[in-house]
């Protein structure tokens, strides 16, 4: 990392400027655009919160260096680097047997939230790694895999309700204010998940991290900061290609006409000499997307979602839902949204979330049969993007089985590996009984190739 000697040798005496320009040249240096200025602002910016607490620093910086959300994930990936997360022994106010309890990591972390103490939400996370996420010594694994396994347990969704909850009497702006200071709290707590895992994966072995190889052979639900933006990239020359690739598809010559040729042989003594073809006559299906958003895939939906919507042309009409336990339309707000768009304004739809924000197919499926009842017909292709799993609840086999009643076709996309289907809480061979196929789409290849089927 390269920085002008002569500027940090100005205020080589004060240990956050040079924290600050440091960062910020290391920002430069992989692409993300920082003038001047913005250090300086950043500096000043620091004096106005209380270095030591980790999640007001990162927003001070946050706030003054970036300008694009598309910079997001490597200034987290930086800025771990620079501000690592402190690894701290939980208090030992509870019996052992009693701190590994889901119930009591939810409440050890909402209580260390709401107090706003950064080691205690850290030391807390970190026990829940320990538990939850399944790394042994020596073995390594998947990043993502091991994530998601404590994210199961943990439930932020529930945790997120929880810090939200607040009373009547205060004012609409107080309410507001709190919800956005929760969901701000529950980012940085993903952050410091994805990190804890993410260097026990390192001390457990050091080739934990799979081979690189295109970022379109990359599971999506397992893949790192730096390869999640490398594959946003690669999202609309995907579409592009599946675009070439239809075209060539239904410009093909058909099938012989029998018909035809027989009769113009007669002029040949019948001999066919020339055969006729059936003229191809393309269709563009009518699709309906129900994409789960849930902390488990909410990664990988934006991809799934900005790619179908990249290919609007081919079809009819696509109309978009996400999903939690509640169900909102998105379809003006993808087509209104270039590029692969950020999880975090799916996931702030009002009624996204309409009991305890935890992921329940049955309900979701219901209320969107319920209130649009015309948007399924005998021409629509319905496409359920999601991992089945619904936490244990009662799965959604009679709603699933009338939307593909009600349908001409029901595909189902599931972002996870066919490996840990069927396991733990996921029901995806109970929802395939009633869909037409269902597909593996954990990378962008197989995306790809599954889009390419349906249509």
């Amino acid at each position: 990392m390269k920085v002008h000697r002569t500027y940090t040798d100005a205020i080589a005496q004060s240990t956050v400027v040079s924290v600050v320009v440091v960062f910020a040249g290391a920002l430069r240096a992989v692409g993300v655009p920082v003038s001047t200025s913005e250090t300086v602002d950043a500096v000043r910016a620091l004096t106005q919160v209380d270095i030591s607490h980790r999640t007001a620093t990162r927003a001070a910086l946050r706030a003054t260096l970036l300008k694009d959300d598309a910079h997001d994930d490597v200034f987290d990936r930086l800025f771990g680097r620079l501000f690592p997360a402190p690894r701290r022994e939980p208090p030992p106010d509870r019996p052992a047997k009693e701190r590994d309890r889901p119930e009591a990591m939810h409440e050890d972390l909402i209580d260390a939230l709401r107090r706003g103490d950064d080691d205690a939400v850290t030391a807390t996370l970190d026990d829940a790694v320990q538990h939850w996420a399944g790394i042994e010594e020596g073995t390594g694994g998947r990043e993502r895999h091991h994530l998601q396994r404590v994210l199961r347990r943990l439930d932020l969704n529930n945790v997120l309700q929880r810090l939200i909850r607040s009373s009547s009497e205060r004012t609409t702006m107080q309410r507001n204010l709190d919800n956005a200071a929760a969901h701000a709290q529950l980012d940085e707590v993903m952050r410091l998940l994805e990190q804890l895992v993410r260097d026990r994966l390192h001390d457990a072995s050091p080739a934990a991290r799979p081979p690189a190889g295109e970022s379109q052979d990359r599971p999506i639900m397992h893949a790192d900061a730096d390869e999640l933006a490398s594959m946003r990239a690669t999202v609309r020359p995907l579409a592009r290609r599946i675009a070439t690739r239809l075209g060539r598809r239904r410009r093909g010559k058909g099938r012989i006409d029998m018909r035809k040729t027989i009769r113009d042989s007669l002029s040949s003594g019948g001999v066919p000499l020339v055969p006729r073809m059936r003229r191809r006559r393309p269709s563009k299906p009518d699709v309906v997307v129900l994409c789960d958003v849930s902390g488990s895939v909410a990664r990988f939906a934006p991809f799934a979602l900005s790619l179908l919507h990249a290919l609007h042309e081919e079809f009819s009409r696509v109309r978009s839902w996400v999903f939690i336990d509640g169900i909102v339309e998105v379809t003006g707000f993808l087509e209104s949204s270039p590029g692969v768009i950020d999880a975090h304004h799916l996931l702030g739809r009002r009624g996204l979330v309409a009991a305890d924000g935890r992921s329940d197919y049955r309900r979701a499926f219901g209320a969107f049969l319920s209130g649009w009842p015309d948007a399924v017909t005998g021409k629509t292709t319905v496409l359920v993007i999601g991992d089945a799993r619904s936490h244990n609840r009662a799965p959604a086999l009679a709603e699933t089985a009338e939307l593909r009643r009600l349908c001409r076709r029901l595909y189902w996309f599931n972002p996870e590996p066919g490996d840990e289907w069927d396991t733990d809480d996921s029901a995806q061979a109970l929802y395939a009984a009633h869909a037409t196929a269902v597909f593996e789409v954990s990378t962008l290849r197989q995306l790809g190739d599954a889009v390419t089927a349906i249509i």
